[in-house]
């Protein structure tokens, strides 16, 4: 589970540098995505998405986008995610076990 704000319509350096610094440790697993900033969000997954498919990465297609305006009360104080974002999660973490369980046979492990 990858999870990133948004700044300026991409994901934050940092987490290029990391995700660059332990290559082969991401190979043939699956990932999640979980977005968050003031508007759009789904930017930052986007752009991350191609990174991940280089590092060998399998990013599911199910994300949650948190908005700071409407997920969080004082705009960041504190995490209160709307209704829809329950069932968001549940999916996003139902594609991730499935793609999790199928790619763990590409590294040898049988389950």
């Amino acid at each position: 589970m990858i999870v990133t704000p948004e700044y300026n319509h991409s994901f934050p350096g940092t987490l290029k540098n990391a995700l660059d610094r332990v290559y082969a440790e991401w190979n043939d697993k699956a990932a999640g995505l979980v977005s968050y900033g003031v508007d759009g969000r789904v930017r930052a997954v986007e752009a991350l998405r191609p990174v991940l498919g280089a590092l060998q990465l399998a990013d599911v297609s199910a994300q949650v986008t948190l908005n700071l305006r409407t997920d969080f009360a004082d705009f960041g104080a504190s995490f209160t995610p709307g209704e829809h974002q329950g069932p968001a999660l549940a999916t996003l973490l139902d594609q991730l076990v499935s793609w999790s369980s199928a790619l763990a046979r590409t590294r040898g492990n049988p389950s």
